[in-house]
């Protein structure tokens, strides 16, 4: 199926799950850059709609998303951690979607609208650890194939390290982590060649 170059209101309401009315008052408040047919009818590029979801944290459904885009969720509980993490992958993967969660519950809710295809899961979080989230991923049929690097300042022998391994991993860093080794790891998972 040919991918489409332009969506309508009713398009972009149903992708954003508000009504055609909001539409039309995003396009009056500027919001949405659009034009207009020779009929009348607001029309928006897909690449200028991306990027309104992008920068209003919407999800990209994915038939619009391009096939070179990868999502990447990222999850630790350190907040300097998360912030070098973004950064760091921003710079060798810039067509990927960074997002960032603080805790493994938080992680498993942003999973279900982010959709990411792979996730960089810190084994020790309070609330639910990595091994839980792992679990969980694994067990969902939705989620089972997501690719899981984990990461942790535990020794590879560590009990949690095991278990984790035994859930099923994709691939496995210790901390401090050198994130272009990580970044080379996602774009093998990915099948990312830039």
């Amino acid at each position: 199926m040919a991918r489409r170059s332009s969506l309508s209101t009713g398009d972009i309401a149903r992708h954003c799950q508000v009504t055609p009315a909001t539409v039309v008052n995003w396009i009056k408040a500027g919001k949405l850059k659009v034009y207009s047919t020779p009929g009348g009818q607001y029309r928006m590029e897909v690449k200028a709609f991306i990027d309104f979801l992008h920068e209003n944290k919407f999800p990209v459904p994915e038939e619009l998303a391009p096939a070179s885009e990868r999502r990447i969720l990222v999850i630790d509980d350190d907040e300097d951690i998360l912030k070098l993490a973004a950064e760091a992958l921003e710079e060798y993967m810039p067509n990927a979607v960074i997002e960032t969660s603080s805790d493994g519950y938080d992680g498993l809710l942003k999973i279900g609208a982010f959709k990411p295809h792979a996730i960089i899961l810190d084994l020790m979080m309070p609330r639910i650890d990595g091994a839980e989230v792992c679990r969980r991923l694994r067990g969902n049929t939705d989620t089972k194939n997501v690719f899981i690097i984990a990461v942790s300042g535990l020794a590879a022998d560590n009990e949690l390290v095991r278990k984790v391994k035994r859930i099923g991993v994709d691939d496995f860093f210790n901390k401090p982590l050198k994130y272009e080794e990580v970044a080379k790891s996602l774009k093998k998972l990915l099948k990312v060649t830039a």
